[in-house]
């Protein structure tokens, strides 16, 4: 007899014991979301399906139906082997053991049983957040979605929510920004029913005031950052509180509201501290100072901003990802551009596009812009153009369409004032 959702615990369990994906399961026989919805407890198989998936997994039928008691003690046994295993994993992770963390957690994933399914959850929570510090964007969505399917992920808001707000991160990192709005949407309203001042409503606001502020729906970042910001006092997190600071601010930079951005980053940089979370203080560090090189036109945003970036480098050359260091070469790009330099920052964005990092789409059209701006200062009329062009559709891939929208403009600005001609204007618009 079929029972579920027990059936689709067992079924997943073995699945990821024998590191197969939802659609190697499938085959030719279902379909992969079939599969999820089995292993959901969603949908109950007929016999034949079940026996199809026995067969998959080289099991016998009731191994999935009618599998074996298990002895209390050696239940208990295995379960503290696993939660040890857990624990080592976070060490290793805190030593900065990354790589060596995460097969540790993907051991603990093909070793937990059906009635494990919590400390499962959690250890492979803790394998897609090390793979995000990777910079493994693609096998962290994976184990994300696999997370999402679990049966405790749909039936608990807030493990729903986090797991969704996660998700909505990577699709943005990825540079997925159309599919990132449409998760953290659901995200925020899977967290309907919780306090206003949750940690996972909060977060799950954050994550879609970023998508919509990537993806050039700029209205609805500010509206969401003035009703997030309305409760920011109350939230108990002091870290949270400032990461609210910082979202609110940035919305108000791209708004055209500069002091009323740099007045909400200071606010983000007093709750923010280094001592405490100190790849977190860097960060804001150089995304303040690229927002004030983008958005602030008085005479001593420059000098802030070179303050900003030298703090944040000194801080990221101890804690910071591949990623981080390409964001905060681009950020420095723009500050050799403000201050006159494009050679600096052909040298900037070259080291940008050879090093490596995983750059998302929309990463990697603003260091093309930059580059276009960087040659037409230097009155390279044709090289500017040419980078122009690829920045734009580079742009316009990533559904960074403002940008996009951007770099055709300043293309069009260039060839209607001759090229060189518009010089510094065009190039640091």
């Amino acid at each position: 007899m079929i029972e579920q959702p027990a059936f689709g615990r067992r079924l997943r369990m073995l699945r990821v014991q024998r590191g197969l994906s939802q659609t190697e399961l499938a085959g030719d026989e279902v379909s992969a979301s079939y599969v999820s919805r089995v292993e959901s407890g969603r949908r109950s198989p007929n016999e034949l399906i079940a026996a199809f998936f026995a067969r998959s997994l080289d099991v016998p039928l009731d191994a999935l139906t009618h599998p074996a008691s298990q002895d209390g003690g050696e239940h208990r046994s295995r379960r503290l082997d696993i939660a040890g295993k857990l624990l080592e994993a976070r060490s290793l992770r805190k030593d900065g053991e990354l790589t060596v963390a995460a097969e540790l957690l993907r051991g603990i994933g093909a070793a937990a049983g059906h009635a494990d399914e919590y400390v499962l959850w959690e250890a492979t929570w803790e394998l897609a957040d090390v793979l995000r510090e990777l910079g493994d964007t693609t096998a962290e969505h994976r184990v994300l979605a696999d997370l999402a399917d679990t049966a405790l992920s749909q039936e608990t808001p807030r493990l729903a929510a986090r797991v969704a707000t996660a998700v909505a991160e990577n699709l943005r990192r990825q540079g997925r920004l159309g599919e990132a709005v449409r998760t953290a949407e659901h995200a925020v309203s899977v967290t309907g029913v919780l306090p206003p001042t949750a940690h996972e409503r909060v977060g799950t606001m954050l994550a879609l005031i970023n998508s919509y502020t990537d993806s050039g729906e700029l209205e609805n970042a500010a509206g969401l950052a003035d009703t997030l910001q309305e409760t920011a006092e109350d939230i108990p997190s002091r870290q949270l509180r400032g990461q609210v600071y910082w979202a609110a601010g940035s919305a108000r930079f791209l708004c055209g509201r500069p002091e009323d951005g740099i007045h909400l980053h200071e606010r983000a940089f007093a709750c923010l501290r280094p001592e405490v979370n100190l790849a977190a203080w860097a960060r804001l560090c150089r995304a303040s100072a690229a927002l004030r090189l983008e958005y602030d036109l008085s005479q001593d945003a420059t000098g802030h901003a070179a303050r900003l970036l030298a703090r944040a480098r000194q801080a990221l050359e101890l804690v910071g990802r591949d990623d981080d260091m390409a964001e905060l070469m681009l950020a420095e790009a723009h500050l050799a551009l403000r201050e006159g330099e494009p050679e600096r920052v052909l040298e900037l964005t070259t080291q940008v596009c050879d090093g490596g990092a995983e750059l998302p789409l929309a990463g990697l059209g603003q260091c093309q812009l930059l580059a276009a701006r960087a040659h037409a200062l230097a009155g390279n009329t044709a090289a500017a153009r040419d980078s122009y062009r690829l920045a734009a559709e580079t742009l316009d891939r990533a559904g960074a369409y403002r940008k996009s929208s951007e770099a055709w403009r300043q293309l069009s600005d260039m060839l209607a004032a001759g090229g060189p001609g518009a010089g510094p204007a065009a190039a640091t618009g």
